[in-house]
C-alpha cells in the first residue's frame, strides 16, 4: 500500500506592520510646523518694524528738510540756507497742469491703480531678464514716494518687494491727491533742487505758480535722470524729454495737439541766479547761519522753512565786493606777489550797529573762510579806528600831513634804571587817511586821552 504523504505547507505568520506616524510623531510634527511658522512670522514682523516707516497719516504730518530764505533790508532775496533745497507747496498753490504733466510722464495709470501697477512691474521684470541687468523699475508714483521717504535707492528685487508693500499701505492711508502732493515736493529734479518749487526757482528764477506749459513739461521730464536731462548742461536731451511729456499729455487728453505744439515752440529762458547770489553774499550767509543755529537750533533751521529779514543792503554789498576785489588786484599788480592778497570788509550803520555789507575774502567759491569774522586782527589794525575816530571828533582833517619818519618813544624802565626806547622806521610825510600804525601813534596825545 502506497502511502501518499501530503506535505503540509508551512505558512509563517508575518508580524503586523506598525504605523510610521503614531500620535507622538504627529504631535511633534505639528509643534515643529507651528514653531517654524511662528519664527518666520516673527522675522517678517521684525523686518517690517525695522523699516522705520514715518507716521504720515495726512499731508500735515509731512515735515521734510526745507529751505530757509534770507531777504535783505528791502525784501529782496539774498541767499538760501538748506541741506536739501526744498520749498513745500500745497496742492492749491500748484498750477493745475503741473501735476498732470508729471503723471503723464511718470505714471499714466496713477489715478486707476492701487499703488502698484502690475503690468508695468511685469514689463520691467521681463525687460530686465532680457537685458541681464536691472535697468527698469516699473515704479509707480506711490512707489517713488515710499522709496524717497523710507528706503534707499539701491536697485534690488528685495527692495522692490519692500517698496511694493509700503506703497500698498500708503495708498490706503492717503488720498491720490495727497500722495501726488508729497511726490511733487519730495522728488529730486537736479541742480540741488528738491520739489517743483525749488526747481522752478533754480532753473527759471520764478515760482512754480508762474510756470508756462513748456516749462512744466521740461521739469516733468527730469525725474527719470536729472543729471542726464539737465536743461542747463544737456539742453538737446532735455528738449527730447520735453517733447515726450507734451505728446503723452496730448495722448491722455490733458491738452490738445495744438497746445502741445505751441508749448514746444515756446522760448525757454533760464535764470539760474542762486549761484551768483551765493558768490556775492556767501560770507554773510554763513555768518547768519551760525547766528540762526544759536538762536533756533539746527532742527528748526532746516525743517521750519523760515523766512529771515536781514539788515543787508544788496547794493552796498555789491559795491563792497567790487571794492575788495579791485583793491586786491591793485596790490597784486603793485607788489607782484605770487598770489593775490585777501581782504575783508564790514560796513555798519553807525546809529544802530546793523550790518549793511560783509565781505570775508576776494572769492567765496575759492575760499569760503570768512576773514571779516574769523581771522585774527593785528594789534595795530585794532587800535587805529579808535585813534582816528577820536582825532576826527576833535576836528583833525583826514588831509592832515603826518611825518612818516622813524619814531622813538619811551616804553618802560630797563634793569639798568635807564629809559628804554623803541624805534619805528618811516618813509616820509604821508596823509593821515592812509592806514598806518605809525600815523596813529604820531597823532597828538590830546586827541585820544579824553575820548578813549
Amino acid at each position: 500500500m502506497q502511502h501518499l504523504v501530503k506535505r503540509q505547507k508551512k505558512t509563517s505568520k508575518r508580524p503586523a506592520r506598525r504605523p510610521v506616524w503614531d500620535h507622538t510623531h504627529i504631535i511633534f510634527f505639528l509643534m515643529g510646523t507651528c514653531g517654524l511658522v511662528t519664527l518666520l512670522v516673527g522675522f517678517a514682523l521684525a523686518w517690517f518694524l525695522s523699516l522705520d516707516i514715518p507716521d504720515i497719516r495726512t499731508v500735515d504730518d509731512y515735515r521734510p528738510l526745507v529751505t530757509t530764505t534770507l531777504l535783505d533790508r528791502h525784501g529782496r532775496p539774498v541767499d538760501a540756507i538748506y541741506r536739501e533745497n526744498r520749498i513745500v507747496l500745497t496742492w492749491d498753490q500748484m498750477p493745475p497742469l503741473l501735476p498732470q504733466a508729471f503723471v503723464a510722464a511718470e505714471d499714466s495709470r496713477y489715478w486707476q491703480h492701487g499703488g502698484l501697477d502690475v503690468w508695468s512691474i511685469a514689463r520691467a521684470f521681463i525687460n530686465n531678464l532680457r537685458s541681464g541687468r536691472r535697468s527698469q523699475g516699473g515704479s509707480t508714483i506711490t512707489q517713488q514716494v515710499t522709496r524717497s521717504l523710507m528706503l534707499s535707492r539701491e536697485k534690488s528685487y528685495f527692495r522692490k518687494v519692500t517698496e511694493a508693500i509700503l506703497a500698498y499701505r500708503l495708498d490706503r492711508m492717503l488720498s491720490k491727491q495727497e500722495i501726488l502732493t508729497l511726490y511733487l515736493n519730495e522728488i529730486y529734479l537736479g541742480e540741488g533742487a528738491y520739489g517743483v518749487e525749488a526747481a522752478s526757482r533754480t532753473y527759471f528764477g520764478k515760482p512754480a505758480s508762474r510756470l508756462r506749459l513748456g516749462e512744466m513739461a521740461l521739469l516733468a521730464g527730469l525725474p527719470q535722470a536729472p543729471s542726464r536731462y539737465s536743461p542747463l548742461k544737456h539742453f538737446s536731451r532735455a528738449r527730447a524729454r520735453q517733447r515726450y511729456v507734451l505728446n503723452r499729455m496730448a495722448e491722455d487728453g490733458l491738452i490738445s495737439a495744438e497746445e502741445a505744439r505751441r508749448a514746444f515752440n515756446e522760448k525757454i529762458t533760464f535764470q539760474p541766479a542762486s549761484k551768483a547770489r551765493r558768490t556775492m553774499n556767501g560770507y554773510f550767509t554763513d555768518y547768519v547761519r551760525s547766528r540762526l543755529e544759536q538762536l533756533y537750533g539746527r532742527e528748526e533751521l532746516y525743517r521750519a522753512g523760515l523766512t529771515v529779514w536781514t539788515t543787508l543792503d544788496s547794493e552796498l554789498q555789491e559795491r563792497a565786493v567790487r571794492a575788495i576785489r579791485a583793491g586786491s588786484e591793485a596790490v597784486w599788480q603793485r607788489e607782484q606777489t605770487p598770489q593775490p592778497p585777501q581782504g575783508a570788509l564790514v560796513a555798519l550803520d553807525n546809529r544802530t550797529g546793523r550790518i549793511l555789507a560783509m565781505v570775508g575774502g576776494t572769492d567765496y567759491d575759492k575760499s569760503p573762510y570768512n576773514r571779516a569774522v574769523l581771522a585774527n586782527r593785528q594789534p595795530g589794525s585794532v587800535f587805529k579806528p579808535l585813534v582816528y575816530a577820536a582825532a576826527f571828533e576833535r576836528g583833525i582833517s583826514p588831509d592832515l600831513q603826518l611825518n612818516d619818519a622813524p619814531l622813538s618813544s619811551a616804553t618802560g624802565t630797563a634793569r639798568s634804571g635807564r629809559r628804554r626806547t623803541t624805534a619805528i622806521p618811516g618813509t616820509g610825510p604821508q596823509p593821515c587817511a592812509k592806514p598806518s600804525s605809525i600815523h596813529a601813534t604820531s597823532l597828538p596825545s590830546s586827541c585820544c586821552v579824553k575820548s578813549a
